[in-house]
């Protein structure tokens, strides 16, 4: 019995040690938990030497039969919804103020996630059209090339004086995984032409930042990843779009199944008494919480655009295009490009203001704007004072100069990107051909007058939340010309005036120091009579 009971106490110590050695590393630290059930590395379809990246995604698609279908349905796919019969979205009919217009400039369409969108002849049903290493590359390799829509760099390329190694397809396929936050910042952060252009809260710096640049996706604390709060279900990626508003309401999430794949609010974590100070928390009915936990955007080290001027594009010296220089808030940027026009920069800037609902009314370039409202907004917020959905949210307004029809009153497409003779501007600096070229590209009719109009964008400010103690003060939104005087559709208490408010505290106040008068002089009368009262007693 001594014997078996040795033996069983050795073999359960063996079992034990062999657990404990098996899940620890050489250094003794526990061994991270596989987030994958597949190593790809082993897949015999993803071992070969590829040199044409559809070729990987008709291998992936052996296994993963459904997800090109997947893939195909959403809206990083068609860049498009229908919103009241009409399909809006930078991939039909849809403009901005940075480079007016996606469709026919392939160099937009390299951030798609597909393979050749060059132009109309693009086929959305092919399914090795599919990109699935732009999102799925976890090697950091994989480039797509501007001048080659969407598709790698299959040869060693030189861009702008950096060399760009040719993809190796074989290895970026046998490490595919679940997407980083390269994966999404590559495209989401360089929109509008570069790094921190376009949206003011989201730029490379949040691949990596520390907690006081965001408190949600700092490595120190929480570690969210893009898919924490951009919920991700069958390729369809949780996310404000045209058609679907930025989220569903102001609750706390408690696990309803009807809330699933939906867009979520802070809210949803939250709750919408998050404080325990009742002042504060009476807030949150009329103000998001980005408005006071987001005090300033491009809170990062690098700058976001401000305004875009492309009335002054196309001037060259000595038959060339140039550019020019300048500091912005401490930070070298362009000022001038011949290519592009007059910019203004800024980082730590105080945003602006609106009512938002988590709806923007996108003006298409079939729509008739009227010149004597400029500046134009082309995607204002919906809501106000008065729409219990509606809060108080921070904005970058970007200011923009840019092309339209002087006889029918329609914003134009520019071509911007192509070779000579395609008509595009930022290589043969023809106002008159790229504006055509550009209006055919997009099924825009033309009159062959233009000019340029101002318009302003809206972006929502959402990420690169502050740590508490950053929040804004009350004293920069409750005074004359603080940080609400764009919003005038309510009363503000330590803003504004109103005769009757004004009357009533005038009538409290003075009211009260009569009152107290009164009663004190009552008081010191009746002591005088009860003095003299007792003086005649005794």
């Amino acid at each position: 019995m001594k014997i078996k009971g040795l033996l069983l106490f050795a073999s359960v110590l063996l079992l034990v040690l062999t657990n404990v050695l098996a899940n620890e590393q050489a250094d003794g630290t526990p061994k991270p938990r596989a987030a994958m059930t597949a190593d790809h590395s082993k897949f015999e379809q993803l071992d070969q030497a590829f040199d044409y990246a559809p070729d990987v995604t008709e291998a992936c698609l052996e296994c993963h039969t459904e997800a090109a279908e997947q893939v195909h349905d959403s809206f990083h796919w068609r860049w498009a919804a229908k919103v009241d019969g009409k399909m809006v979205g930078k991939g039909e009919n849809g403009f901005n103020n940075y480079c007016v217009a996606a469709r026919g400039n392939e160099s937009c369409t390299q951030c798609h996630a597909g393979y050749g969108w060059r132009n109309d002849k693009f086929d959305f049903e092919a399914e090795e059209n599919v990109d699935c290493l732009v999102c799925h590359d976890t090697t950091g390799t994989y480039k797509k090339s501007a001048a080659m829509s969407g598709h790698p760099y299959y040869e060693d390329t030189l861009i702008g004086g950096q060399l760009i190694p040719a993809v190796d397809l074989r290895r970026v396929a046998q490490n595919v995984g679940q997407p980083q936050r390269e994966n999404c910042l590559s495209c989401h952060a360089n929109g509008g032409g570069g790094n921190g252009v376009k949206h003011g809260d989201t730029d490379m710096s949040l691949v990596d930042p520390v907690h006081e640049l965001d408190v949600h996706m700092s490595s120190d604390k929480l570690n969210f990843s893009c898919q924490t709060c951009h919920k991700t279900s069958g390729h369809e990626i949780a996310g404000r779009y045209n058609g679907k508003v930025a989220f569903v309401d102001h609750q706390l999430d408690m696990g309803r199944a009807e809330r699933d794949g939906k867009n979520l609010s802070c809210e949803s974590c939250h709750g919408n008494k998050p404080h325990d100070q009742r002042q504060l928390d009476n807030h949150t009915a009329k103000v998001a919480c980005a408005s006071c936990h987001i005090p300033e955007m491009a809170r990062g080290p690098y700058l976001t655009k401000l305004s875009w001027d492309w009335s002054t594009a196309g001037q060259l010296k000595d038959g060339k295009p140039f550019s020019e220089d300048a500091l912005f808030d401490g930070v070298e940027a362009h000022r001038y490009m011949s290519k592009k026009g007059t910019f203004t920069w800024g980082k730590n800037v105080v945003p602006e203001y609106r009512w938002y609902k988590g709806e923007l009314q996108q003006k298409t370039l079939q729509d008739v704007i009227d010149p004597m409202a400029a500046p134009i907004d082309i995607n204002p917020p919906t809501g106000d004072y008065r729409d219990q959905d509606a809060r108080i949210w921070p904005f970058k307004i970007h200011r923009g100069k840019q092309p339209y029809d002087t006889e029918f009153n329609r914003i134009l497409p520019i071509k911007l990107y192509g070779k000579k003779s395609s008509g595009a501007f930022w290589t043969e600096f023809d106002w008159q051909r790229a504006l055509q070229v550009g209006a055919d590209n997009n099924h825009v009719e033309f009159s062959g007058s233009y000019g340029f109009i101002e318009t302003n964008g809206y972006w929502p400010i959402k990420h690169m939340v502050a740590p508490g103690e950053q929040a804004v003060d009350c004293i920069e939104c409750h005074q004359q010309q603080g940080r609400l005087a764009g919003l005038n559709d309510f009363y503000l208490l330590g803003r504004d005036s109103h005769s009757l408010v004004d009357a009533f505290g005038a009538l409290a106040i003075f009211g009260g120091l009569f009152g107290v008068a009164g009663h004190s002089g009552y008081r010191y009368l009746s002591a005088r009579r009860r003095a003299v009262n007792n003086a005649k007693t005794s």
